[in-house]
């Protein structure tokens, strides 16, 4: 088994003090990098996980598991009691539109109907939390409200894999200031292994198919 590891640098965000409603990056003190801005309200970190030195001699990458571990002290958001922001993980085997997607990737999920271009067969991993703050900290803290994780997990045969980090802030309040996301680690445990001839062409073309044109089931 092999162990693989991709990181998403710190998120800050700060209120643009002259328009409600819209945030942008922090980015002093090298903070947010390799964050760039989708929406008012939104951000993501793409980075890619190169596959092509893991599986030689045509071998097939089968995964055991993949999971995001957090560091620092956690997630922070000033605001008030209701205003809440989400983090949505995502392993993808192809590119994701997620300047013209994110807001159904963030409705529906990655994979899922109406999630944008995607199926299931294109998710290997997806996690969604959500931090709110509440009365019972004094708004002093961001806990998480729910955590909802999806993905196939299935074996490819394609040489890279996409990685997303989506951001979304919430100000029902209209009093968030800023907010920030801690660094994540995504960890891949990964096994190779050689099919026969035919299942492993077939499985290529599969990954072929997949990053040519992603097909989307909507039933």
């Amino acid at each position: 088994m092999k162990t693989l590891v991709k990181y998403h640098t710190a998120l800050f965000a700060d209120r643009d003090p002259a328009i409600v409603g819209v945030y942008d990056l922090n980015t002093s003190q090298g903070y947010s990098q390799g964050w760039r801005k989708v929406g008012p309200t939104t951000f993501v970190s793409e980075v890619i996980l190169d596959l092509a030195g893991v599986a030689m001699e045509d071998e097939t990458i089968f995964f055991d598991g993949i999971t995001v571990q957090e560091g620092g002290i956690g997630n922070a958001i000033t605001g008030q009691a209701g205003d809440s922001f989400v983090v949505l993980d995502i392993v993808s085997s192809i590119p994701l539109d997620i300047d013209g997607d994110f807001g159904n990737i963030l409705l529906h999920g990655a994979g899922f109907p109406f999630g944008g271009k995607s199926n299931f067969d294109h998710i290997q991993y997806s996690r969604t939390n959500r931090f709110t703050l509440d009365l019972d900290t004094s708004a002093a803290f961001a806990f998480k409200a729910s955590s909802e994780q999806s993905g196939s997990l299935y074996p490819t045969a394609s040489d890279r894999l996409y990685i997303y980090r989506l951001v979304s802030i919430f100000d029902f309040s209209n009093a968030l200031t800023s907010m920030g996301v801690a660094s994540s680690r995504v960890v891949f445990a990964v096994n190779t292994k050689e099919e026969p001839t035919y299942q492993y062409l077939m499985r290529l073309k599969r990954s072929y198919d997949l990053q040519q044109e992603p097909d989307v089931d909507l039933v």
